[in-house]
């Protein structure tokens, strides 16, 4: 199939109509996401004007492919983007375990302070995320790609909680050097499937593959995000 070059407008009224379709979805995490974004006028401009800026990027890209590597990449650095407080919610830290989180990424910064940074952060980078994910399989033409995101974004989550796991921990175990140990084997997995991912022209058998491996069966069903919070 031929790609055709999609410019800025589009892709932001595309963008637009996928996060109103969101805060109208039936998946509460979708409909939370977007009505946080929507509804909350200084949220939805940072949001705008974040995602405008993203949207420039994949926009002066002169080729059709180059559009497609470069949202891939986009879709990539939100799922970094949000991975912080995600890893907070999914670990359902106490607030001196949250002190301690945040503080690894934001030194400088006042507990309150880095709380309210990432949780917009994250709220900004998951709705563009919804958008990017969108634009991938029905603007762009990357029919693909979605699967192997979402892969993505399940090892980077095992990737960035083994990380936290290990910094946070105050007391020697067995199980804290056992996943010391691992974190060299997982970063090279998320930067081998990232490589993979971005690639053009896509490695498509090996990552269609992996895709097939991990349907869903009667057996083995993907486990639904934690609940939205905050």
């Amino acid at each position: 199939m031929q790609r055709m070059r999609v410019g800025h407008d589009r892709l932001m009224h595309e963008s637009v109509r996928r996060v109103e379709r969101a805060a109208r979805s039936i998946d509460p995490y979708e409909q939370r996401i977007a009505r946080r974004v929507l509804e909350t006028p200084s949220v939805r401009r940072a949001w705008t004007t974040e995602h405008f800026a993203l949207m420039q990027s994949v926009a002066a890209q002169r080729r059709p492919g180059s559009q497609v590597t470069a949202l891939r990449g986009t879709s990539v650095k939100l799922i970094h983007r949000k991975a912080t407080f995600e890893y907070m919610q999914s670990r359902n830290l106490a607030p001196g375990e949250r002190r301690r989180a945040l503080a690894l990424f934001h030194p400088s910064r006042s507990f309150t302070d880095a709380l309210v940074a990432e949780h917009g952060q994250y709220l900004r980078s998951a709705c563009s995320f919804l958008c990017t994910s969108h634009l991938g399989n029905a603007v762009v033409g990357d029919r693909i790609c979605e699967d192997s995101l979402l892969r993505y974004e399940e090892l980077y989550s095992d990737y960035f909680r083994a990380f936290c796991d290990v910094a946070l921990a105050t007391d020697p175990a067995e199980e804290v050097d056992q996943l010391r140990a691992l974190l060299p084997y997982l970063k090279h997995q998320v930067a081998q499937l990232r490589r993979a991912i971005i690639a053009l022209p896509l490695s498509a058998p090996a990552l269609l593959n992996e895709a097939r491996l991990r349907q869903p069966t009667g057996d083995t069903v993907r486990l639904r995000r934690p609940p939205f919070k905050m």
